[in-house]
């Protein structure tokens, strides 16, 4: 007998095919990058020769005969500089330029009340204060003179004058004005203007007393500084007073 094979033979198996494989997702990263870098360094390079070229354009544009001579002889815009009038600025520093002095001093006052026999007296210690200064108001305009440049002013000052003398009352301050002694009339009232009187003399004595120590110099010294100060401030290169030596 034959062996019968009841089995149908197979063919024989394909081996399966590898599978194809693509580049690692670095590479593309890497990839994208360097293109990016190129790219870069393209528009760099192409900004440096523009730059390059239109330097090169400037360089014949200044070397251009015409061009030298056009702007040599090109027109000088003036420099104009406006200052305030002088005058202006003056009279705005009045309250500045004033010289205040404290002053004190003794007064002593009587009035006769029976005929030549019976006097009532007052002794006042006064204490005061004196104001001095150039009244700036004054100054008209050909009192302040400038130059034809413009930096030089001439100014032609008011004299100093008092301009305030008055007693100080206020209890409060280290010195004040007060009746130091007065003469007791029992039989007679007290005469109503015999402080008045003291008073008035006493504000007289202070004024004479502080012009005689200088307050007026000193306040015309102090004018004229502030007002050299100002005007130098201002722009002006030189101030000159009218009386003064050259």
């Amino acid at each position: 007998m034959s062996d019968y094979n009841f089995f149908p033979e197979l063919p024989p198996e394909t081996p399966p095919k590898p599978a194809r494989r693509g580049l690692p997702t670095g590479c593309y990263v890497f990839l994208g990058l360097g293109l990016l870098t190129l790219l870069f360094v393209a528009l760099i390079i192409a900004a440096a020769v523009r730059e390059a070229a239109l330097a090169g354009e400037r360089v014949m544009s200044a070397a251009n005969p015409v061009n030298i001579v056009n702007t040599a002889l090109a027109p000088k815009t003036p420099t104009v500089v406006v200052r305030p009038p002088a005058i202006n600025q003056v009279k705005a520093i009045a309250d500045l330029t004033t010289s205040s002095v404290l002053m004190s001093t003794i007064v002593e006052a009587e009035q006769a009340r029976v005929g030549n026999i019976i006097y009532e007296r007052l002794v006042l210690l006064a204490c005061g204060r004196v104001k001095a200064g150039v009244d700036l108001s004054q100054l008209k305009e050909e009192d302040i003179q400038t130059s034809a440049d413009g930096l030089t002013v001439t100014i032609r000052l008011p004299k100093p004058q008092i301009f305030d003398a008055y007693l100080i009352d206020d209890s409060t301050q280290p010195c004040t004005t007060r009746v130091y002694d007065r003469t007791n009339l029992i039989l007679l009232p007290a005469a109503k203007d015999l402080e008045s009187k003291a008073r008035e003399q006493a504000v007289n004595a202070i004024r004479d007393t502080a012009i005689q120590s200088g307050v007026l110099e000193e306040a015309d010294r102090n004018a004229r500084a502030v007002i050299e100060r100002l005007l130098l401030m201002s722009g002006y290169q030189k101030v000159r007073f009218a009386d003064e030596a050259e």
